[in-house]
């Protein structure tokens, strides 16, 4: 059951912080009726990607709260994508739950599944699910994790790369996994990725700035129109 001030959001970040990052995050602090970030985040400097989310998980455990919403200074998002994580991870309990999103080079999604014969290795999804589903990797630029999971990891080294070339994602999943916490891929949540453009996984633009939501279909998600940002 939800309850109020239960959650911290978390980012890691360099000397500046984006604009539409900013914008998202305030959106959200004033958005939150039921009060359960309390406007209260966490940010880690520095550009140590693995050892940086370790750190950022630890200062979460000391502060005491139930629910971590680890969130990229690089994503745009609307609260609605959050709250739709908040509502599935209300209903299934305990756990790990993210928003699709595509990677840097807008290619693929962010998530997929477990290679059969290789360990540590992964697939990316070919297509988003249209409901909630659990799959074997998810990122960690937008993702809702319970404290219970890093618990049951038992470790200050939730993120370290499991192998030389894994990323820091791909290594929570796997030790989660071995603890019986397989993350879920929520679709109705739909975070952007911001790098030379706006990236979204479904495919749609959206305009951030005004008080209603533009939709823009494109026929490549890689490529935003003009609209978007004016």
């Amino acid at each position: 059951m939800a309850r109020e001030g239960d959650s911290h959001l978390g980012f890691i970040t360099g000397p500046t912080v984006a604009f539409n990052f900013m914008h998202s995050v305030v959106n959200l602090f004033k958005d939150d009726w039921q009060h359960r970030l309390l406007a209260d985040y966490i940010a880690v400097p520095g550009p140590y990607i693995h050892e940086n989310r370790n750190r950022l998980v630890a200062e979460f455990m000391q502060a005491g709260r139930d629910w971590l919403f680890m969130v990229d200074n690089d994503m745009v998002f609307e609260p609605r994508d959050v709250w739709e994580l908040f509502r599935v991870a209300d209903e299934k309990g305990p756990g790990i739950y993210c928003g699709p999103y595509l990677s840097e080079t807008g290619d693929v999604v962010v998530a997929g599944v477990w290679d059969g014969e290789v360990d540590h290795v992964y697939h990316p999804l070919q297509h988003v699910p249209t409901v909630p589903k659990q799959v074997g990797v998810v990122g960690a630029g937008f993702t809702l994790i319970h404290r219970e999971v890093f618990e049951a990891i038992g470790s200050d080294h939730w993120y370290s790369s499991i192998r030389p070339d894994g990323g820091e994602d791909v290594s929570f999943c796997w030790r989660a996994r071995e603890k019986g916490y397989i993350p879920w891929l929520v679709p109705n949540s739909q975070p952007g990725h911001f790098k030379s453009y706006l990236l979204y996984a479904s495919g749609t633009l959206r305009n951030l700035y005004g008080d209603d939501v533009d939709l823009v279909e494109v026929s490549d998600p890689r490529v935003a129109p003009q609209e978007v940002g004016q």
